[in-house]
């Protein structure tokens, strides 16, 4: 009897394993620089579309346009002059151009973007917000009003300081104020102008704390209130004749009264 045959089993060939993907490349964080030029650029970029009613140019707005691009610019390590301190600068001059263009406004919505963009300019060059950026030169006029007859006031820094302080406790009473009624309002104007009030009491703050010498802290402060005081009166027309908003600003042009040595209060 013939014996079947059988066929051999054949043996299964592995596969071979196929080779591993290359690991990915690790991403390149942005830098501090990166982002905070981002941010710039957003800011600016609102800042300039901002609605403004100007008088007569308008270049305030492109001005604002040009400092976004260079900001932007920036975030990519595309740096208009040598590097990140430097092309900081740069994009504070054209804030600071924007600022000297006669006749042009500047809203409340495009202020406070321009400062949410000026505290990060300072902290790219590590300097403060006023020795970067204008906060307390006036915006020029094509027909300049006549000067003033008033007598620059003298006082002591002992005077000073007390002056600082009692402006600081109006301006402190008036962003207690604004915070609480702004959860009421309800309205983008109102939180704009209680965010602002409370940088500018902050800032005040700060300078009484450092017990700076000259005219320095005062002078800032009182350019502070004038600005955010006209902002107010621009929020606060005669339509809306908000009463709320009305006591506020009472309360700071007392401030700004007080700081400038208008009001006697100082101690004989």
């Amino acid at each position: 009897m013939n014996a079947v045959l059988e066929k051999p089993p054949v043996k299964a060939r592995g596969r071979k394993a196929a080779p591993a993907a290359p690991a990915p490349m690790p991403v390149r964080l942005a830098s501090t620089d990166a982002t905070l030029f981002a941010e710039v650029g957003d800011f600016l970029a609102q800042a300039s579309g901002s609605d403004e009613p100007h008088g007569f140019s308008g270049d305030s707005d492109r001005l604002l346009s040009i400092g976004a691009m260079i900001a932007l610019d920036a975030a990519k390590s595309k740096y208009s002059n040598t590097n990140a301190e430097n092309t900081a600068y740069d994009v504070a001059a054209c804030i600071n151009a924007a600022r000297l263009v006669p006749d042009d406004t500047e809203s409340v919505e495009r202020t406070v973007n321009i400062h949410c963009a000026s505290e990060r300019l300072a902290a790219i060059t590590g300097s403060a917000i006023h020795q970067v950026i204008f906060t307390d030169v006036p915006r020029p006029t094509r027909t300049p009003a006549p000067a003033s007859e008033s007598k620059h006031k003298h006082f002591t820094q002992a005077q000073r300081n007390e002056l600082h302080w009692l402006a600081y406790v109006h301006m402190d009473c008036a962003s207690s104020v604004i915070s609480q009624y702004a959860e009421h309002a309800n309205s983008e104007e109102v939180f704009a102008l209680r965010d602002l009030l409370g940088t500018y009491c902050e800032s005040t703050d700060e300078a009484i704390k450092a017990a700076e010498s000259g005219d320095g802290p005062l002078a800032d402060t009182s350019a502070d209130l004038s600005k955010i005081i006209n902002l107010f009166h621009a929020v606060n027309h005669d339509e809306r004749s908000d009463k709320v908003l009305h006591g506020v600003n009472h309360l700071l042009m007392s401030a700004k009264r007080i700081v400038d040595g208008d009001l006697g209060v100082l101690h004989e």
